[in-house]
């Protein structure tokens, strides 16, 4: 028995060191070498010739990559410094052949491309031709133009020079900063343009009309503009801009900028007509050139006066209100703040009040905006069901001051099955107050915090199953 452990344990020794031997007898790691000793920051140009067209970039004297050949354009920085990186990172697995008699076999009798780099120390590099990847190996065919030799790159170096001049160049539309915005003007055709205009923190409406214009949408264009990304570059020169809707655009939108209100403007024309195509046709006022854009861009800014006005309902401070007289169907009762800035229930209803359910509705109204306007002014309280509200709330504060009141109804959509009205089961919501001519549309949410019951404000009180969001 211990003869025959024994013969195992050598059996197992001898096994272990024939694999150790076998290892350490392998082939070594090929060892790479930069093809060029240079950094990225050092190319100062590049030079791309295909077989059917040269592309040429380089740097001006701030440092940004332009596109110099076939035309003059900025280009895309990312993009340029990538290819920057993936010239001077390219690394050379090994020497192929010193002398090879036909560069057929490997794609470099017409290379797919020849690349050639300036630096600013080293001046004009030798060129590298791009041939054949290999068919196995993960390897491409390179050799410069200084020397005979085929090397092995890496397979991914000839995708990377593979570059159209759309590729190169630089996407973006506008070029300006949101907080620098001094004016927006916003001109449909046809119709009268909408101008709004910043004065300190505050937007607000001047054509064609005065109103406190929404932040929140105008921040929205605003960003939307700077954002934008061209999708594809249509004509750089184009005879006529008609045949792209441009002639008499749909839509026009300006900005201006810093104190000088340095203009630039994006006009909007119409949609591309190819199969699969979506873009929309636009072109800076301030040039030539046409583009197309994303559909959502002009979705973005496309908007009406009444996109762009102020929807807040009633513009109050929680901490000014003293009272807050509420009623809800045939029920009436008051919240009020006492000398300690406690709640009570009072006027149809009394006891304690719980402060934070009382914060929360003011709360509520501070920043209940519209989420449309359905009329301003509003000429039939009737039609929106306002004359027999659903619920009304009216805030005063110290000394009675009157901050306003605001009425809430709730109105079923209209249906019909053929010419019989039925009932549709889906409801809208209006709100208006009395310090406004407008009527707005609310969401389920916000009316039912708005017409809630006395005993709701109770402290320990459940809520009302309708104060739970349905959204």
């Amino acid at each position: 028995m211990q003869l025959g452990r024994t013969i195992v344990a050598l059996v197992l020794l001898a096994v272990i060191g024939t694999i150790a031997y076998l290892v350490s007898k392998r082939a070594p790691v090929e060892e790479t070498t930069r093809l060029f000793k240079i950094e990225q920051p050092d190319i100062t140009k590049i030079d791309l010739k295909y077989p059917d067209q040269e592309i040429e970039i380089g740097r001006d004297q701030s440092g940004k990559w332009q596109i110099l050949k076939p035309i003059k354009a900025d280009a895309d920085q990312t993009t340029c410094d990538n290819l920057a990186r993936a010239i001077a990172d390219c690394e050379i697995k090994r020497t192929l052949q010193e002398k090879p008699a036909d560069l057929k076999p490997f794609g470099l009798d017409k290379p797919a491309v020849v690349v050639t780099i300036t630096t600013k120390k080293q001046g004009v590099m030798p060129s590298i031709d791009v041939g054949k990847t290999t068919p196995v190996g993960f390897s491409a065919y390179i050799k410069t133009s200084d020397k005979p030799a085929i090397l092995l790159a890496s397979s991914a170096f000839p995708p990377g020079m593979q570059k159209k001049l759309d590729d190169l160049r630089d996407r973006e539309l506008m070029n300006f900063k949101v907080d620098d915005v001094q004016k927006l003007l916003i001109e449909h055709e046809p119709g009268p343009p909408i101008e709004v205009d910043k004065n300190g923190d505050q937007w607000n409406i001047v054509q064609p009309a005065k109103y406190p214009a929404d932040p929140t949408e105008v921040h929205q264009i605003l960003s939307s503009l700077a954002n934008s990304r061209i999708a594809d570059f249509i004509s750089d020169a184009p005879p006529s801009v008609t045949q792209y809707g441009l002639g008499r655009p749909n839509l026009t939108v300006t900005v201006f900028t810093g104190k000088e209100n340095a203009r630039q403007s994006l006009l909007f024309g119409s949609k591309q007509p190819e199969q699969g195509k979506d873009g929309i046709f636009v072109r800076r006022g301030e040039s030539t050139p046409v583009y197309t854009v994303h559909p959502f861009l002009i979705s973005d800014v496309n908007k009406s006066l009444m996109d762009l006005r102020d929807k807040t309902v009633l513009a109050v401070k929680p901490a000014d209100v003293q009272r807050i007289a509420l009623a809800v169907g045939s029920k009436k009762f008051s919240l009020e703040r006492t000398s300690a800035d406690k709640w009570q229930l009072a006027g149809g209803a009394s006891g304690n009040a719980d402060a934070a359910k009382v914060e929360r509705l003011l709360s509520t109204i501070q920043f209940l905006k519209g989420s449309a306007i359905a009329a301003d002014p509003m000429t039939d309280p009737k039609k929106f069901g306002l004359d027999k509200p659903a619920g009304e709330i009216a805030l005063t504060g110290k000394g009675g001051k009157d901050f306003g009141t605001i009425k809430l109804a709730k109105m079923e959509q209209e249906a019909y099955e053929g010419n019989k009205p039925v009932s549709s089961g889906r409801f809208i919501y209006y709100v208006s107050s009395s310090t406004g001519t407008a009527v707005y549309t609310i969401d389920d949410y916000n009316f039912d915090q708005l017409t809630k019951s006395a005993g709701e404000f109770l402290p320990h009180a459940t809520p009302s199953a309708s104060a739970t969001p349905t959204h």
